[in-house]
């Protein structure tokens, strides 16, 4: 769903609370150069080399210029999509806001349980380690009798 810059903003918090407990939001952010379908059909004429003409128009549009670029910004959960496009002479100031709405979400989130269980199963397996090194050692020892 494309959205204002203002109104996606206030819709990302509750992306980020929805998948607090289980889940994840994607986020991407990249260039919007305004060409849709048409733009696409001559991609697939100069790929497949049969048009000349299309492949001319497919390199010159890949050289930028002097054009300036909006950005699409993308959010993604499971279940909800959420997009806005940003004019270049907005974009800092989208970007600071979203900066801040990053830092106030992301910091309660929780820290993943996987490198607790990593470390807690590095130190059983050198507690076992220790254990059976001490038991071959036992064993090892012959036993000396007292000699009368």
């Amino acid at each position: 769903m494309l959205l204002d810059k203002e109104e996606f903003l206030k819709a990302l918090p509750t992306l980020f609370e929805k998948s607090k407990e289980k889940g994840s939001v994607a986020v991407t952010i990249k260039r919007f150069d305004y060409q849709g379908k048409t733009h696409e059909r001559q991609k697939k004429r100069a790929r497949s080399g049969n048009d000349e003409e299309a492949m001319r128009l497919l390199v010159d549009g890949l050289s930028l210029g002097d054009k300036e670029y909006a950005t699409l910004i993308r959010a993604a959960t499971n279940s909800k999509k959420l997009s806005t496009v940003v004019a270049p002479a907005d974009l800092d100031r989208f970007l600071a806001c979203y900066h801040g709405l990053l830092l106030t979400n992301l910091e309660s989130m929780k820290r993943r349980e996987r490198l607790r269980k990593k470390k807690a199963a590095i130190k059983r397996h050198a507690a076992q380690k220790a254990r059976a090194k001490a038991k071959a050692k036992a064993k090892a020892k012959p036993k000396t009798e007292p000699s009368s």
